[in-house]
């Protein structure tokens, strides 16, 4: 059912314009451990810029079965508290109000996802409760009214990554490395089971530096007066930013490694 507003219905989405070091709609996790944050935008209708005025409503509910149906695999895994209302607020980019959602954690793992054996797969759902006034599971016509986020509890760090590009280069004092990439995949070889997955780079050798000017990955953030950068995989390939030459010479080692990772790896670059 739904109350008519003098401002309208209000749509609940992920936040796909803030990245907080994990994928805006998907947040990895090992059981107990508390999950990052959770960024949704409201807004009065289904398109449009206007913003809803007020955070007072938005609710987010863990959501063991998402819609009614069988529209998505029940979850395999659960998070706790099962309900939290958030109370922080902002704009983002484009003018949406944003909901920043702190507080859920993972609990236990009580299948395998259907897209890998090596995690157990949960939902939170952020709504509005005037508009969309019952928790989960939602009817199909709720889809475009409700944010959904995936959470993955890992059974243990068992993902592998995987050189595709960019090790073994040369390049001249003052001169950009191309960037360098991965794969990253599940135990059993999925790059589509690690779609969204954190990986970090860590210069751990050399007087070079990411350069923040060549950055072509959407999410990506670069920390430690330039010496780290976090991605996300995409689709199983993580893409470093360009690494930037001082005008000393000498060797580089760049480190890739991700929490939910069993290996890493080591890039040997030089400066020549």
């Amino acid at each position: 059912m739904t109350i008519a507003l003098s401002s309208g219905e209000i749509r609940t989405q992920i936040c796909m314009e803030t990245f907080t070091g994990q994928h805006p709609a998907i947040k990895d996790a090992f059981s107990g451990e508390r999950l990052d944050t959770l960024i949704a935008q409201a807004r009065t209708a289904l398109s449009g810029k206007s913003a809803w005025p007020s955070i007072d409503g938005l609710m987010f509910d863990s959501a063991p079965t998402p819609y009614t149906g069988n529209a998505i695999p029940e979850a395999s895994a659960t998070v706790y508290p099962s309900t939290l209302q958030s109370p922080q607020g902002g704009t983002g980019e484009s003018g949406q109000t944003l909901v920043s959602c702190n507080g859920f954690s993972a609990g236990s793992i009580t299948g395998n996802s259907s897209i890998s054996p090596d995690y157990g797969v949960a939902y939170i759902a952020a709504r509005h409760a005037a508009t969309v006034q019952d928790g989960p599971p939602f009817p199909p016509r709720w889809v475009p009214w409700v944010a959904l986020f995936t959470i993955r509890v890992w059974h243990a760090a068992t993902a592998v990554l995987g050189f595709a590009g960019g090790n073994n280069q040369s390049a001249g004092p003052k001169r950009n490395f191309q960037p360098l990439s991965l794969t990253t995949t599940d135990s059993t070889g999925s790059q589509r089971a690690t779609d969204g997955m954190q990986v970090t780079f860590d210069i751990t050798q050399g007087d070079v530096t990411f350069d923040p000017s060549g950055v072509t990955t959407r999410y990506c953030f670069i920390t430690d007066n330039g010496r780290r950068a976090v991605v996300i995989s995409q689709q199983g390939l993580a893409i470093s930013p360009p690494i930037k030459a001082s005008p000393a010479v000498g060797p580089v080692t760049v480190l890739a490694t991700s929490r939910f990772a069993a290996n890493s790896l080591a890039y040997s670059l030089t400066v020549a």
